[in-house]
């Protein structure tokens, strides 16, 4: 059985992400410490989401401290895809200045709805066909494409919710050709979790990657300290598949820091 280390967790929320969590930065880093954690990254979500932060404090991330309790800092953003032309909800200059970002799609500030639209009592006036389902596929696969397109994007978060459904085929041969990584959500998997289909649609993205040779990044999608660094519910995924551990992000502070451009 392989082992998959896990020296950094980027995708978490403190207070400032407007729910979830009454955790501060410091609070988080602590815990990060804590746990063994060599990175610790903030990724908060972007203004459309109701209760979060503006796009001023985005745009003052870049004086944040770098290091609290021996852990290193890094702060990102998980960006709110809004339409199917992959409009997110900061500007280009404030992502550029991140030190990353995701990409999500979220109910309801994703303009395209979701996949309740699409069957036979969604009230739309949409057929339940097929072709229905498979234009919606469409539109949320066009939409992660075209927002992977933006300064700093380097991963497309939850890309596992059957609520948002996309051609996995096509996306993750954008993610090779953008260099954007798709993240393994923890979240996802857990008991109780509210995005649909996760361990199907995982299974597909984690064997489409490992013939690709494309990493992946785990994340707890920790909002507060509770979950930061636990990804206990991917590595079964990871086990079943046998899934290269040289492909998974977290193992290596070096790995990470040269797909930001920052590595020698």
């Amino acid at each position: 059985m392989r082992n998959y280390p896990v020296l950094l967790d980027i995708h978490t929320h403190c207070i400032s992400s407007g729910h979830g969590s009454r955790d501060t930065v410091t609070d988080m880093a602590r815990e990060a410490a804590g746990r063994g954690l060599k990175i610790l990254g903030i990724s908060d979500h972007g203004p459309k989401t109701p209760g979060a932060g503006s796009s001023s404090y985005f745009r003052n991330l870049r004086l944040a401290q770098r290091s609290r309790f021996g852990v290193s800092l890094l702060y990102g953003a998980e960006l709110n895809i809004l339409n199917e032309k992959g409009d997110v909800d900061l500007e280009d200059s404030i992502i550029a200045s991140l030190d990353y970002a995701f990409i999500s799609l979220h109910h309801p500030v994703f303009q395209g709805g979701d996949a309740s639209r699409y069957n036979s009592h969604g009230g739309t006036g949409v057929s339940s066909s097929r072709l229905g389902r498979e234009s919606f596929r469409d539109i949320c696969t066009n939409a992660y494409i075209n927002a992977m397109k933006h300064p700093g994007v380097r991963f497309i978060g939850h890309p596992d919710d059957g609520r948002f459904p996309a051609d996995y085929d096509r996306l993750l041969s954008a993610c090779q050709k953008y260099q954007v990584y798709p993240e393994i959500n923890n979240a996802s998997l857990m008991p109780g979790a509210y995005r649909t289909d996760g361990y199907k649609n995982y299974m597909e993205i984690l064997s489409l990657c490992k013939k690709m040779r494309l990493p992946v990044l785990l994340s707890s999608d920790s909002h507060g300290r509770e979950h930061i660094g636990d990804m206990e519910s991917v590595f079964p995924l990871l086990w079943e598949c046998d899934f290269p551990a040289e492909l998974v992000i977290n193992g290596s502070v070096e790995f990470l820091m040269k797909l930001f451009g920052k590595g020698k």
